[in-house]
């Protein structure tokens, strides 16, 4: 891609001209003999016979524990990529929506979480059924990624549904009974929720844990909101259930760190979970674990001081729980800047040296890396004076944040040169809103518009990468957000209830106006199958990554189900038990800001796909990732989209990659970001695809969400060369 054309397509920095002349001072012929022989040697190690069975597979989440995302399978290649075709599909059996799951290829059997929360074994060649397991029943809504795969006699798989850690027979789908109660412990174990608080603190688990001889290690999902829980990290033995250590992420008194919060902040504060998966260094016994940032996300009058250990990257050893290291990436967090994406172990060169590192990707753009043992920082880190100045009563912003040198890979601020053909509106609004546009400015309910925001940058799909090549593939999100915080007690005296109203504040800017969906699935079918009192509770407890609105009253909610269920409201449902969120503060939720043609207020590509050099910290290229259809019938093509999920990277010299909202799978070339081959999928894949091997045939899967415009329930579809 020329500067012209990144000039086009909106991505004309400074940063990206330093960019420019990186990618100059890499000759082609260069690149290609480095990516020549890196192929030759995964063919080789991929089909010698002690290894066919590893490179065959895909084991785990990010396909192995170093969360590499990388297979050296090389069946499908850059040469041949475009003779892919639809293999199989599995579909959900009743309406579905969501699902996020990177599915694992074991002993030839697929293995994926329904939209409709069953765990389906899959034949790997053909998609027929083997096994499905249903997990008891919970209001708790899942938003998971992933299941932990433990190759054992038998196999087991540990998934965390609701409340509920479960272990089960991979080959049969029924629960092992020797563990915890009849296969299952309750997911609070270890956790400081009394049993009054159960139904205001829900905890579940998104993300999938690590096997470290005898443990499970995992981390959890609490309430972003208040009430909460400090998301402690545990680890449960593997045949028993026996909860074994645990690690407080907000610090218990005396501990290392407490002085970072107010005296009673494990009674009174929760988060500092993790969420977006980890790491393990099997020969170290180091798990790398990234946290969330403290409850209530956005307003930290009631939790002065750093925070500690929220918004950080720990390395805890294995064994024990004990700390080791930590970096913290966002000091007393008021953006919801949570590291949402597992970490990469890696191995870089220095100085002619190979040093074990471990990278991380941020919703911030940026990219840290750390020696493994020590936690180094190999790019260096400033601390950098920011806005301590807050409109919110008692807020106290931490005076500095961490920024690395290394170049970032999404833009920061809310800059002018961003602005796109929107440039006289967005700066009169700033004018006349006095709205603050820094990339740390503390939130007030006058307004500040954010770029980056707390969908990313990266987000949970995080990055990949080719250990052949040393070079880490990331997509972003590039679209503004306009942030406000709210005055909840405002909002519970006027009691609007008129539906419409309510829902367009609150709903729309994830699910659309027309309720069709958007960043949010489509409600216009699925919510009918819903009572009301379900979407109540779902209002209520919020639904990853919907936060929330336990705020509003008991008839703010009900109005917004009977418009989401196009019925009259009705107050008949059960509400006792459920108390009103008496917090001061909320927030306006997760809008993008968008200009008055209803498009984001700033120059595209609005999502991108960045390949960086570990090495040297240096962007290797950078491309816009999805294609909007309205920017290219205004002959703006190539303008890139929200995108939710992640990418593989395969030794064939390819990444795949669904993510975009307009509902692609995509294969890029490594060596240049150039599109290969896409295929229209019947909904969105927010999620992380798989690749494996079936004798002499390669497959690529992938999960899809629900979509019932295409009549399409969610599941799986895989690809191969016929």
């Amino acid at each position: 891609m020329d500067n012209s054309a990144r000039a086009d397509a909106g991505l004309e920095a400074p940063f990206i001209r330093q960019y420019n002349r990186y990618r100059k001072s890499m000759t082609n012929s260069r690149i290609k003999r480095l990516l020549s022989g890196c192929l030759s040697l995964a063919f080789l190690w991929a089909c010698s016979p002690d290894k066919q069975n590893t490179a065959s597979t895909w084991p785990t989440f990010g396909h192995d524990v170093s969360n590499s995302k990388f297979s050296a399978l090389t069946a499908i290649d850059t040469a041949n990529v475009t003779q892919l075709k639809e293999a199989w599909r599995f579909e959900d059996s009743t309406d579905g929506g969501g699902v996020y799951f990177n599915p694992v290829m074991m002993d030839n059997r697929v293995i994926g979480l329904m939209p409709s929360n069953k765990l389906v074994a899959m034949d790997a060649a053909t998609g027929k059924r083997l096994w499905e397991f249903a997990p008891d029943s919970s209001d708790i809504s899942n938003w998971s990624k992933g299941m932990t795969y433990h190759a054992g006699n038998p196999d087991r798989i540990f998934l965390i549904s609701g409340g509920t850690l479960y272990s089960i027979n991979a080959e049969n789908g029924t629960v092992m009974k020797d563990f915890g109660h009849n296969g299952r412990v309750d997911f609070y174990e270890g956790l400081e929720v009394t049993d009054a608080m159960r139904a205001q603190v829900a905890v579940s688990s998104n993300a999938p844990g690590v096997v470290y001889n005898d443990l499970f290690i995992v981390g959890c999902k609490v309430p972003d909101e208040l009430p909460s829980t400090p998301g402690d990290i545990r680890a449960f033995n593997i045949n028993t259930g026996k909860l074994e250590w645990v690690f407080h992420v907000i610090p218990k008194p005396g501990e290392f760190g407490a002085d970072t919060w107010s005296p009673n902040a494990r009674e009174r504060n929760g988060g500092a979970n993790c969420w977006g998966g980890m790491a393990l260094d099997e020969k170290r016994g180091i798990v790398f674990v990234p946290t969330a940032s403290p409850s209530f996300d956005f307003y930290g009058a009631d939790r002065p001081g750093q925070n500690l250990f929220a918004n950080c990257l720990l390395a805890l050893e294995a064994k024990t729980g004990k700390r080791i290291w930590h970096f913290q990436t966002t000091h007393h967090d008021l953006w919801d800047r949570d590291n949402g994406s597992p970490p990469n172990l890696v191995t870089v060169k220095r100085d002619g040296k190979a040093i074990d590192a471990v990278a991380l990707v941020t919703k911030m753009g940026f990219l840290f890396l750390f020696d493994r043992e020590t936690g180094e920082s190999l790019f260096e880190v400033k601390e950098v004076p920011v806005d301590t100045v807050s409109r919110m009563p008692g807020e106290k912003p931490w005076p500095t944040q961490p920024i690395p040198v290394n170049p970032p890979f999404a833009r920061q601020g809310y800059q002018e040169k961003f602005f796109g053909g929107s440039s006289a509106w967005i700066k009169e609004e700033i004018a006349k809103n006095k709205y603050k546009t820094g990339i740390y400015e503390p939130p007030s309910m006058e307004g500040s518009i954010i770029l980056p925001t707390a969908h990313g940058g990266s987000n949970w799909g995080g990055a990949a990468v080719n250990p052949q090549t040393n070079i880490l593939f990331v997509n972003a999100i590039d679209m503004p957000w306009i942030l406000k915080l709210t005055d909840l007690k405002k909002i519970r005296e006027a009691n609007q209830l008129n539906p419409e109203i309510l829902y367009r504040t609150y709903c729309s800017s994830c699910h659309g106006a027309d309720k069709k969906g958007g960043a949010g699935p489509d409600l216009t079918s699925r919510a009918k199958n819903y009572k009301s009192a379900q979407i109540a509770s779902i209002l209520r407890k919020g639904a990853p990554p919907m936060p929330s609105f336990k705020f509003l009253s008991e008839q703010q909610i009900a109005a917004i189900a009977a418009y989401v269920r196009d019925t009259v409201a009705q107050q008949s449902f059960e509400t006792a038990g459920i108390p009103e969120n008496n917090e001061p503060y909320g927030f306006n939720g997760y809008n993008f800001y968008l200009d008055p043609e209803n498009h984001p207020a700033i120059a595209p590509p609005f999502g991108t796909l960045t390949a960086i050099d570990l090495n040297t910290g240096n962007i290797v290229w950078q491309v816009p990732l999805g294609e909007d259809l309205r920017f290219k019938k205004m002959g703006i093509p190539n303008s890139g989209t929200f995108n939710r999920g992640g990418g593989i990277a395969t030794a064939g010299g390819l990444i795949f990659i669904g993510a975009t909202d307009d509902n692609m799978l995509r294969a890029f070339d490594q060596r240049t970001g150039k599109v290969l081959w896409e295929y229209q999928l019947p909904g969105m894949a927010s999620s992380i695809p798989s690749t494996y091997a079936i004798g002499n045939k390669q497959y690529v899967v992938v999960s899809v969400n629900g979509e019932q415009a295409n009549n399409f329930k969610g599941g799986y579809i895989a690809f191969a060369i016929p």
